[in-house]
């Protein structure tokens, strides 16, 4: 099985320049951590901030994401019930009440891999808060491209692209793609990427979660039709999953971000009165 990865902003590095996804994670985190603070009357940001660790680390639920559906008005009150996970078409892990994400992604771009034979992939989902693409989880993907690409706005990536137009964009040549600008171009080259395929992630409603894009080391390589059709499947199928895991799974979590955030004020006895 392929090494892989689930994104890199929880990672640090004092003498690299910040990503794009750290920008955007620790807007997010920080407003997720103003409305756990007004919401429970509490005076110390730090007590907000390890509700918010604490669940996401109990549930393997990146720290963006459930600080996003935190701060997402439609995803803020717990359902008492919920229908069941819809299958995967390529993964047994997705099932439960709690599945892990994670899992579910690292599959993803395992199978990608295998379909085309290629040495690198990523899962790039739609931010919910800012929009753009971010990098989810990858193999042989090298540092420097998922730096450079870790968040990318509008259409400026193959990513970016498929998921914009929920389309599938063949890119044969990396360095005279329109797509990209001369700093992207010297990134993939540096990186080994001189070809991709972007894979859209649409549900059923056609609702845009993301793409999968699949990296190749040559220019022009042949690429199997049915390997695209496959990978589409499947990546419709997990765009299924997402729209049911954000329906059934997160407010749960939020919830569960309510009920630690008010042991944590009772433990510490620091919460402010309210007006």
């Amino acid at each position: 099985m392929a090494d892989v990865h689930i994104g890199d902003e929880q990672t640090f590095n004092d003498t690299a320049p910040v990503a794009p996804i750290n920008l955007i994670s620790h807007a997010v985190v920080r407003k997720a951590v103003a409305q756990l603070q007004h919401d429970h009357a509490i005076s110390d940001a730090d007590i907000a901030f390890r509700a918010l660790l604490t669940v996401s680390k109990r549930y393997d639920v990146k720290l963006r994401h459930l600080s996003a559906a935190f701060v997402d008005d439609d995803v803020a009150i717990p359902r008492a019930k919920s229908l069941p996970a819809p299958a995967l078409s390529f993964s047994l892990r997705g099932r439960g009440t709690a599945p892990k994400r994670s899992d579910v992604f690292a599959d993803l771009v395992t199978t990608a891999v295998e379909l085309f034979s290629a040495p690198a992939a990523a899962v790039q989902l739609r931010d919910a808060v800012f929009g753009g693409v971010c990098i989810e989880s990858h193999t042989g993907v090298a540092e420097q491209l998922r730096h450079h690409f870790s968040f990318v706005e509008d259409e400026g990536s193959a990513a970016a692209y498929a998921t914009a137009r929920c389309e599938v964009l063949r890119v044969d040549d990396v360095a005279v793609s329109p797509l990209y600008n001369f700093t992207d171009m010297e990134v993939l080259g540096q990186s080994g990427v001189q070809a991709e395929i972007a894979i859209p992630m649409c549900d059923e409603d056609g609702c845009n979660w993301g793409a999968v894009t699949v990296m190749f080391d040559a220019r022009r390589p042949r690429i199997d039709p049915f390997a695209v059709e496959m990978l589409h499947g499947h990546a419709d199928s997990c765009a299924q999953w997402l729209r049911w895991y954000d329906s059934a799974v997160m407010p749960m979590l939020v919830g569960a971000v309510h009920e630690v955030a008010a042991t944590l004020v009772d433990e510490s006895g620091s919460a402010s009165v309210s007006a």
